[in-house]
């Protein structure tokens, strides 16, 4: 259950606000609940120990720790809106529109310096939901030489698409298809069923850029079918 802070002071992340609980030192998210520091020798060290561990699977492993942090956060919050309307049937996340849902979610990340994101849902009629991600922290801890050759955000990738299976109530897979730690402006993501990702993630490895690996991957909406004129019956 979220604190209730006594006496508490305020911090300054990345231009929002966290608090810090004056009785204890702990640090508070918008929304109550405490959180942890991580600094970027932490996340460093959390890449590189797997990747020397797990070479093989190191970024499995990564987008798995993002999927199921997606996952129960969500769950997470479903029962902070359930609990806030009184606990009454039907009354859950699910009630509140995508845009202030998913914006509910991100704040204490935000606040927290895991970044900025936005979703462009409109390419949902194919199944395919884009994110564009700045100050990644991953990106940001892992952009300093040597550079790497592949998109490192993997940890955000499972955290994306975990957080929209959930709300989607169907199982989403993530690529990223631009990283800021390769050079780009930011981080973006394509969030979609199974082969949708895997079409992308092929055409990413063969060297396509975002806009390319799109058009690889997510088939185009059919127009909708002419109306059918309706049939006067004659009288008689």
């Amino acid at each position: 259950m979220p604190a209730s802070p006594p006496s508490t002071s305020t911090l300054s992340d990345r231009g929002t606000t966290l608090v810090r609980r004056a009785t204890d030192g702990a640090v508070l998210l918008t929304d109550g609940r405490r959180g942890a520091g991580w600094s970027e020798f932490s996340l460093q060290e959390l890449h590189r120990s797997l990747t020397l561990e797990h070479p093989d699977s190191a970024r499995h492993l990564l987008y798995r720790v993002g999927f199921e942090w997606g996952l129960q956060d969500m769950l997470q919050l479903n029962l902070r809106v359930r609990e806030a309307r009184g606990r009454q049937p039907g009354e859950d996340l699910w009630k509140l529109d995508t845009a202030t849902a998913l914006a509910r979610w991100s704040a204490p990340l935000t606040a927290a310096g895991w970044g900025r994101w936005k979703f462009d849902r409109s390419a949902q009629a194919s199944g395919v939901t884009l994110v564009e991600l700045q100050d990644s922290a991953v990106a940001s801890a892992l952009s300093s030489p040597p550079v790497p050759s592949d998109p490192v955000c993997h940890l955000y990738a499972g955290l994306f698409a975990g957080v929209l299976s959930f709300y989607d109530r169907t199982e989403l897979h993530a690529v990223e298809t631009e990283c800021a730690a390769l050079g780009h402006a930011g981080c973006r993501f394509l969030v979609a069923p199974g082969p949708i990702v895997d079409r992308a993630e092929t055409a990413r490895r063969g060297g396509a850029n975002h806009a390319a690996i799109l058009r690889a991957a997510v088939p185009p909406v059919p127009p909708p079918a002419p109306a059918k004129a309706a049939k006067i019956p004659w009288k008689k």
